[in-house]
C-alpha cells in the first residue's frame, strides 16, 4: 500500500517514563517541522517483571514490518532487560537495509549518537564550587563501563580541572543507577581516615536517594553536614525530602538532534550537531532552601480534586468491574470505548486483534494459544476517534500493514504508538494511540489503562471459553459421537419441540423410523469396524435425506427423522427413496462383503392428532415391522445368507 509521507520507527520502552518521554517529545517536534510520520514500536515496561509476562511484552517488535518504514531510530539502553535490544539488533540488521540510528549506545553497523551528560553534571558541580565554595566534592557516577556513567563521570572531572581543584580517585564510587548502592558509599567514606567529604554528588536522583538515606541512618545531616545532589530531576527526587537538587537531562534535544542526523541520511545532506545542556534545578539539598517540589505544585495547580469522578486513578474508577462483566464481545468493546476518556486527550485509539484471539475450546491438555508472532489475518473491532466507538467485528487487514490508518491521507504529520495486548505470554493483539501531531508520548494513564484492558481481555476469553467447551458438552449429551446426528438425549429434548411447533401452526407431523437389517450379522462376521461404517452408512443416508436438524439414532440400529415441515406424502415417498438410494450407492462402490439395508416406517398425520411423540413413534414402529417382515420374505433374509451377491 501507498504511504503519503515517508515514515520513521522508533523502538524504545516505556514511552511514558521522564527521560523517554522528553527524547520523544524531541523526536517527535523534529520528525513533524521535517515533515515525517512517526511510528514508535514500544512495550510498555523496561523491567522483567516475570519470565511469561515480558515474553508477551517484547512480541510487539515481531509485527514490524520494516519494509514499509523508511529510517529506524533505536534506544537500546531502554532495552536492556531480558535480551531485548540484542534480538532487536539482530532483528533490523537481518530485514532493513535503510538508516539506523542507535541513541546513546554505541552499535556496531549502525550510526550513532548521544546525549550530552557531560556539560549538565559540569554545571552541577559548578554550582556546589562556585555559588557554595566547596572544593572536597565526592562523585558517584552509574555502572562501571556504561556511557551514561563514563560522560557524567567526564563531566565531573572537567569542573574539578576547570576550578583547579585537585581529583582524588578514592572519592570517586561506581553505583547502579538505582537505590542499593549508596549505603555502601557512604560506609566506605566513613571508614575513610578522612573527615567526610562536603559534598557527594551523584549520576542519577535514585543513587542520590540512597546516598541521602544512609546518611540519615548514619545521623549525617543533609545538606547542614553533607550536601548531596543527583542528575535526571526524577519525580521521586523532586518530592524527596530535603528536595535533590538535579538537573533535567537533555533528552529533548537528543530526540531533535537525532532525527536531524536520519534526515540527514536519509536525503544526502549534511549534518551539523548542535548538542546542548538543560538548566540544572535547585532545591534544598544543596543548601539552597528552594522547595522545588512546592514551586512544580504551584506551576502545575490545578483546582480539580484529586479523587475526581473522571480519573483513573480516582476510587470511584470501576472501569476494571465493568469490563469484567462483559460476557459479549461487542457490548464488551463498547464499554472499553466509553471508559477511554479516562486516557485524557487523544486523536485516534485503535484496538488490533489476532485471529482467534481468545482460542475457543481450549483446555489445560490443549493450550495452543498463540505466544509469538501475530496473525496474517488482524481485526480492526474498535477505533476510537472524536469521542465515539466504531466497532466492526468483521473489518481485517493483513498484519503487514500494520496499521491500514498509516496509508490513510491526512494534512499533518502524525505519530502512533504501537503497544502489546497480552496476558503474561498469551497474545491477543496490539494497541495503537494517536495524538495526531501533537509532539507528545502517551501518558502513565495510558500504560496503566492498557493493563486492565489487557486483564478483562484475558477474563472475557476465559467466559468465552467456558461458554464455549459448555456449548460442545450439551452437543455432545445430545450427539452421536459415532454418527454426528442427535442421539436419544437430543431426540427426547428436541422431537416433542418438533410436535409442539408443528401444532402452533396447525401444521402436519412426521415421523420416519428405520432399523436396519443386519448389523447384527455384519458385527459378528466382519468385525464392529464394519459395523461401524454400516451405521454411518444410514445415518448419512437419513442426513442427507432430510438434513441434520431433524435427524436421531435413537438405538443401536435405530433411526428417526422427526419434522413438522413436511405437507404430503409425495415428500415422504422422496425422502424414503433418497435414503434407499443413497445405500444403494454405498452397496455398489464400497465395495464390501455385506450390504448395508434398512426398514422403514411411516407415521404422517395432523399434529394435533398425535397426543405424544411416543405415539406417533408406536404407529411408525408398526409400519416398520410390517416393512421389514416383507423385506425377510422377499429377500430371504438370514444372518447366515445376508451377504453381497
Amino acid at each position: 500500500m501507498r504511504k503519503f509521507r515517508k515514515l520513521l520507527g522508533v523502538i524504545i520502552a516505556q514511552s511514558d517514563a521522564p527521560y523517554q518521554a522528553k527524547l520523544l517529545e524531541g523526536i517527535l517536534k523534529e520528525a513533524f517541522v521535517l515533515n515525517y510520520d512517526v511510528a514508535v514500536f514500544s512495550i510498555f515496561n523496561k523491567d522483567k517483571l516475570s519470565d511469561a509476562w515480558y515474553e508477551g511484552e517484547v512480541n510487539i517488535f515481531s509485527m514490524i514490518n520494516y519494509s514499509v518504514l523508511d529510517g529506524i531510530i533505536f534506544v537500546p539502553d531502554t532495552l536492556q532487560v531480558g535480551g531485548a535490544a540484542e534480538i532487536v539488533e539482530k532483528d533490523i540488521k537481518k530485514k532493513f537495509s535503510k538508516p539506523v540510528v542507535s541513541v546513546d549506545i554505541a552499535t556496531e553497523g549502525f550510526k550513532n549518537i548521544f546525549t550530552d551528560d557531560v556539560q549538565n553534571i559540569k554545571m552541577l558541580i559548578s554550582h556546589l564550587i562556585e555559588d557554595h565554595k566547596l572544593t572536597d566534592i565526592a562523585f558517584m557516577t552509574g555502572v562501571k563501563g556504561h556511557p551514561h556513567s563514563t560522560n557524567r563521570l567526564t563531566g565531573y572531572y572537567e569542573a574539578m580541572i576547570e576550578h583547579n581543584l585537585p581529583i582524588d580517585r578514592s572519592r570517586v564510587f561506581y553505583g547502579d543507577f538505582w537505590y542499593n548502592k549508596g549505603e555502601e558509599v557512604v560506609q566506605a567514606l566513613i571508614d575513610d581516615d578522612r573527615p567526610m567529604p562536603q559534598a557527594i554528588a551523584c549520576a542519577s536522583d535514585t543513587m542520590a536517594i540512597s546516598v541521602c538515606e544512609a546518611l540519615k541512618a548514619h545521623g549525617i545531616r543533609i545538606p547542614e553536614d553533607v550536601v548531596v545532589t543527583g542528575y535526571d530531576s526524577i519525580e521521586a527526587g523532586i518530592n524527596y525530602v530535603p528536595s535533590i537538587t538535579s538537573s533535567e537531562i537533555p533528552a529533548e534535544n537528543t530526540g531533535v538532534r537525532t532525527v536531524r542526523f536520519m534526515h540527514s541520511l536519509i536525503t544526502g545532506t549534511k549534518f551539523s550537531d548542535d548538542p546542548c545542556g538543560a538548566e540544572i534545578s535547585i532545591a534544598k539539598s544543596c543548601g539552597c532552601s528552594v522547595n522545588i517540589a512546592e514551586k512544580l505544585r504551584n506551576k502545575n495547580k490545578s483546582w480539580r480534586d484529586s479523587d475526581f469522578y473522571g480519573d483513573f486513578d480516582s476510587s470511584y474508577n470501576f472501569m476494571l468491574e465493568a469490563l469484567i462483566s462483559e460476557k459479549d464481545y461487542e457490548k464488551y468493546l463498547g464499554t472499553m470505548g466509553w471508559y477511554a476518556h479516562q486516557i485524557g486527550d487523544f486523536d485516534h485509539l485503535y484496538i488490533c486483534m489476532c485471529e482467534n484471539w481468545d482460542n475457543p475450546g481450549e483446555t489445560d491438555q490443549n493450550c495452543n494459544y498463540l505466544k509469538k508472532g501475530y496473525t496474517k489475518k488482524m481485526y480492526l473491532p474498535l477505533h476510537k476517534h472524536a469521542g465515539s466507538n466504531f466497532i466492526d467485528l468483521e473489518r481485517s487487514f493483513d498484519v503487514s500493514e500494520m496499521l491500514p490508518a498509516l496509508y490513510e491521507r491526512h494534512p499533518a504529520p502524525t505519530a502512533y504508538f504501537f503497544g502489546p495486548l497480552h496476558f503474561n505470554d498469551r497474545c491477543f493483539g496490539y494497541s495503537v494511540i494517536s495524538y495526531g501531531n501533537n509532539p507528545v508520548p502517551y501518558s502513565s494513564t495510558y500504560r496503566k489503562w492498557i493493563r486492565y484492558i489487557c486483564s478483562s481481555f484475558e477474563s472475557l476469553r476465559r467466559q468465552r471459553n467456558l461458554q464455549f467447551l459448555y456449548h460442545k458438552m450439551e452437543d455432545n449429551a445430545v450427539t452421536d459421537l459415532l454418527t454426528g446426528i442427535y442421539n436419544r438425549n437430543g431426540f427426547n429434548l428436541y422431537a416433542g419441540q418438533i410436535l409442539d411447533g408443528a401444532k402452533k401452526r396447525d401444521g402436519k407431523f412426521t415421523l420416519i423410523l428405520g432399523d436396519m437389517n443386519n448389523l447384527k450379522y455384519i458385527n459378528d462376521t466382519y468385525g464392529h469396524i464394519e459395523g461401524d461404517f454400516a451405521i454411518k452408512s444410514a445415518a448419512d443416508a437419513f442426513r442427507n435425506s432430510a438434513g441434520p436438524d431433524c435427524c436421531f439414532r435413537i438405538g443401536g440400529d435405530e433411526f428417526v427423522i422427526a419434522s413438522g415441515n413436511i405437507s404430503s406424502q409425495e415428500e415422504i415417498d422422496g425422502i424414503c427413496n433418497k435414503i434407499q438410494n443413497h445405500l444403494k450407492k454405498i452397496n455398489d462402490t464400497a465395495n464390501k462383503p455385506y450390504s448395508t439395508s434398512i426398514s422403514l416406517g411411516v407415521y404422517f398425520g395432523d399434529a394435533f392428532d398425535s397426543d405424544s411423540v411416543e405415539q406417533a413413534v408406536s404407529a411408525a414402529d408398526k409400519k416398520m415391522f410390517e416393512s421389514k417382515e416383507k423385506y425377510k420374505r422377499e429377500e430371504g433374509f438370514s444372518y447366515r445368507t445376508c451377504h453381497k451377491m
